[in-house]
């Protein structure tokens, strides 16, 4: 099978360029952001579209850098002080998370109840579909008040669900109403 190869201009290549010190952080967009242990930015590198219905990996409101290409997955890092993190949730495609800075534990609803693991620098963990999982900081490295997780979510329009009990969680803390759920 061959490839059409292709000549870009410089912009066209460079539409594709994202520097990481020019990401826009976002700090909002998903129901559990609103608690004090769902506190987290999302620096959004390449995107896809929204989700009918459910929420998008990485908030509803954190805009990608590169948007105009269908790569067929999203990428984001995510910064977290410890203790922070996201409340148990599912996708409907695999997730894959790798240790930038810092610490991180994943935890996930295992066979035996929930079980975890703690990745450190570029530890990396791919997660089933439909699989429960969360992630949170645990460690920052030395001098840094966040650490750094670089999430990558398949698909051109992933969409995620919460857990039963986080969907309690939020409820109770007032922020989903069961209209969002």
């Amino acid at each position: 099978m061959s490839i059409q190869i292709v000549k870009p201009g410089t912009g066209e290549m460079l539409a594709g360029l994202a520097r990481f010190s020019e990401l826009t952080r976002c700090s909002s967009g998903l129901p559990d952001m609103g608690l004090p242990e769902g506190q987290r930015t999302f620096l959004n590198v390449l995107g896809f579209e929204q989700p009918e219905g459910g929420y998008s990996p990485f908030g509803n409101e954190a805009r990608a850098r590169i948007r105009h290409m269908k790569a067929g997955f999203g990428l984001s890092f995510i910064a977290a002080k410890p203790g922070k993190g996201v409340l148990m949730h599912a996708h409907d495609t695999i997730e894959t998370f790798m240790c930038i800075k810092g610490g991180w534990r994943i935890d996930w609803e295992g066979s035996d109840g929930i079980e975890s693991v703690t990745l450190g620098l570029l530890d990396f963990i791919a997660c089933p579909v439909g699989v429960n999982r969360r992630f949170e900081c645990v460690s920052t490295d030395q001098g840094e008040s966040e650490a750094l997780l670089l999430g990558i979510i398949q698909g051109e329009s992933p969409r995620g669900v919460y857990s039963q009990e986080s969907m309690r969680r939020m409820e109770e803390a007032g922020t989903l109403s069961v209209e969002q759920a």
